[in-house]
């Protein structure tokens, strides 16, 4: 499959609003700021003694920062230079417009939400959910990598996956579980949070499409879906405190 002439075909749906095309712009400058806070300053961390490669706290702050640089690689500008790229790739693979509503509140509920007080959290203490958003990165960077063997071809987000979720997802896990020997089930339970909001997102968007139902009601799902990945992450996280 040839990327460039499938995005060249355009999307031929009802235009999105103006917001639709500025907000990953704006989590782009959250996240020079929040990167400036974490490696220039030691306010997004919890243990000044180590490097902050092994602090839960910055950890977990970065693993907040890379969905917002996902997000600009998707619905700003891909890596040949095209526009809402991961729009029009959805476009044109599943035949159908998916509502403005779906895209937003399944991104901002967890990347301008649930990622950023999932870090709070952890610097207050429950430094296991640091953990699902490293497991939530692997999970997304895996399907971002599947999809682009399937296709044979690139697809937005992908450099951000292999350059970026992998990476960090994989040494969080080895910074946080390998070090402190975080319970197998705890780590089972956030898995499964991760799992579940890739599930909810992936079926919800089509059925609900499919079957007719409005947008606002999409939207609702999607920040359902938010939520209770947050709730299987803090009920791991309350349990016990990790002791570093």
């Amino acid at each position: 499959m040839n990327y460039q002439e499938l995005i060249a075909k355009g999307f031929q749906g009802e235009p999105y609003s103006m917001f639709f095309h500025v907000w990953p712009w704006i989590g782009l400058g959250a996240a020079v700021v929040l990167l400036i806070l974490i490696f220039c300053t030691d306010f997004l961390r919890s243990d000044k003694s180590k490097s902050r490669f092994l602090d839960p706290v910055s950890l977990a702050w970065m693993g907040a920062v890379i969905y917002m640089l996902h997000n600009v690689e998707e619905y700003g500008v891909d890596i040949y230079g095209n526009q809402q790229a991961f729009t029009t790739l959805m476009y044109q693979l599943m035949g159908f417009r998916i509502s403005e509503a779906a895209f937003l509140c399944c991104n901002l509920g967890f990347v301008w939400v649930v990622g950023p007080l999932t870090a709070v959290l952890v610097k207050k203490g429950y430094h296991r959910m640091a953990a699902g958003i490293a497991l939530f990165e692997l999970i997304n960077g895996t399907m971002h990598i599947v999809q682009a063997i399937h296709l044979g071809c690139y697809n937005p987000g992908l450099l951000n996956s292999a350059v970026l979720c992998y990476p960090v997802g994989l040494w969080t896990l080895y910074a946080l579980y390998g070090k402190a020997k975080f319970p197998k089930m705890d780590m089972l339970w956030l898995f499964l949070g991760a799992l579940f909001y890739h599930v909810v997102l992936m079926l919800g968007i089509v059925v609900a499409t499919k079957i007719g139902i409005p947008n606002w009601a999409q939207g609702l799902i999607m920040v359902f879906d938010a939520a209770c990945v947050f709730y299987f992450w803090w009920l791991v996280g309350k349990k016990q405190k990790f002791a570093a």
